[in-house]
């Protein structure tokens, strides 16, 4: 007897995005450890594995139920799921920016250089692979 999965729209973007998150975890936390290392930064004590791991998941699940959102009611939802990604980042980046400008200091240094890659690495990752996760025909069979 073979079990039956019932596969919607909704649960293909919200594992698409939960997925996602893992794999931004996993590289986020890779790419956490190489910056601590060469810039001997360790003071920020929230971006630890554990708010890591816990953190982008979640974040990206919502991304998930966004992407399903848009794909519902909008007739491109997936090109503006990746429109509203690489502007998110776009903002973040230049947010950064205005604040190394506004409080002095350089752009690639301490938490600046360590959140930047993190907002890049995730918004990337997100604009990529939600979409490809939720279209794929055999990840779900």
């Amino acid at each position: 007897m073979e079990a039956s999965l019932n596969v919607t729209p909704f649960s293909k973007s919200l594992l698409s995005g939960l997925l996602t998150g893992i794999i931004a975890a996993a590289v986020n936390l890779v790419y956490s450890i190489i910056y601590r290392d060469a810039t001997s930064f360790a003071t920020a004590e929230i971006i630890m594995p554990f708010s890591i791991f816990i953190g982008f998941p979640i974040l990206l699940a919502m991304a998930g139920c966004a992407f399903y959102l848009l794909q519902k009611h909008l007739h491109a939802g997936a090109n503006w799921f990746v429109f509203f990604c690489i502007a998110l980042l776009a903002a973040a980046v230049f947010m950064t920016v205005l604040d190394t400008r506004k409080y002095g200091g350089t752009l690639f240094s301490g938490l600046r250089g360590l959140c930047l890659g993190m907002e890049v690495i995730t918004c990337l990752l997100a604009a990529v692979l939600i979409p490809y996760f939720a279209k794929h025909p055999k990840i779900y069979e």
